[in-house]
């Protein structure tokens, strides 16, 4: 009988993402470092821009883009842990992504001041951009495997005695083109979005007056498949991701980690944990990066047993 791998204990970690192959996985601290994930051994360890605070795998695996809370981007070279090039777009403001397209040659990503934008590469020049005024662009995800572009819009606070729009979701198609976002999904208070590994479904957290909400609707014409009140979140508890096969969702809790069945949402599982931030898995296997303010971790998670 094979042993299973240790757990592997991965420092400061606020962000981790697992490569499309599942052989890397990509942590994001004080710096960026890639770890071999059946070897358990670190490959390199580099810090390429200031302040780096999102990343996302190149389809093909092969670079990873990071971006800075100044809204500064680069792609690294995934294999070296080489800088390939430094967009110097650090006047661009802080905002969400990237993400890349499926070809590998654009990356997308969105700023706090409501523009989407698209960039080659290879060079960052700026290839595309469509403005949302009195919006903040504050998640971008691929969905189809990269076909397709979520992106969750927040919208600005209103002058006192107006209404507040409700926050909303626009899926966008490749190649990206001024009005082409549609409209997928709108409610008050969106928190964090979801899209499921297949692209047809999406899961949200929101509130409707003090109390918080998981729901998961249809991709294509936004209508609720199921609803259900959970354990409000605070702190930086409000981060969704659907396990590969989307049998559950796991969420990032006040000090825990909650899954979530599906269908159904009734809680099947619940680790604790020191200040979690991030989660992501790899596909076929128990394993998952958990990203921790104070210490993240590599490890088995047996997601399906009963709570108590």
């Amino acid at each position: 009988m094979t042993a299973r791998p240790k757990s592997l204990t991965l420092g400061c970690a606020y962000g981790v993402r697992f490569s499309p192959d599942g052989t890397r996985l990509a942590v994001l601290g004080r710096d960026l470092v890639l770890w071999d994930v059946a070897a358990r051994q670190k490959l390199w360890r580099g810090k390429f821009i200031a302040h780096c605070s999102s990343m996302a795998f190149s389809p093909d695996g092969g670079r990873l883009a990071i971006k800075s809370t100044t809204g500064q981007m680069a792609v690294v070279d995934a294999q070296a842990g080489q800088l390939l090039v430094n967009f110097q777009n650090k006047k661009d403001g802080e905002g969400c992504g990237p993400a890349w397209s499926p070809c590998g040659r654009y990356l997308v990503d969105g700023g706090w001041d409501g523009r989407l934008r698209v960039r080659d590469a290879q060079t960052g020049d700026l290839l595309f951009m469509h403005e949302h005024p009195g919006e903040m662009l504050r998640g971008v995800w691929s969905i189809d495997g990269g076909r397709r572009l979520l992106v969750l819009h927040g919208v600005k606070s209103v002058e006192e005695g107006q209404v507040q729009p409700p926050d909303y979701c626009s899926v966008w198609d490749w190649p990206l083109q001024a009005g082409g976002g549609r409209v997928v999904l709108s409610l008050p208070k969106l928190a964090s979005c979801a899209p499921s590994p297949d692209g047809a479904r999406l899961a949200v957290l929101h509130y409707a007056g003090s109390e918080e909400f998981l729901s998961v609707h249809a991709m294509d014409d936004g209508r609720c498949l199921a609803t259900a009140p959970v354990e409000a979140g605070g702190g930086t508890g409000d981060a969704l991701r659907w396990l590969p096969d989307g049998s559950a969702l796991g969420r990032i809790g006040k000090g825990k980690l909650l899954f979530y069945a599906w269908p159904g949402l009734g809680v099947v599982a619940q680790e604790d944990f020191t200040y979690p931030c991030a989660l992501d898995f790899l596909p076929g296997s128990p394993l998952a990066a958990i990203g921790s303010w104070e210490s993240g971790m590599l490890m088995d998670l047996n997601v399906h047993k009963e709570t108590p």
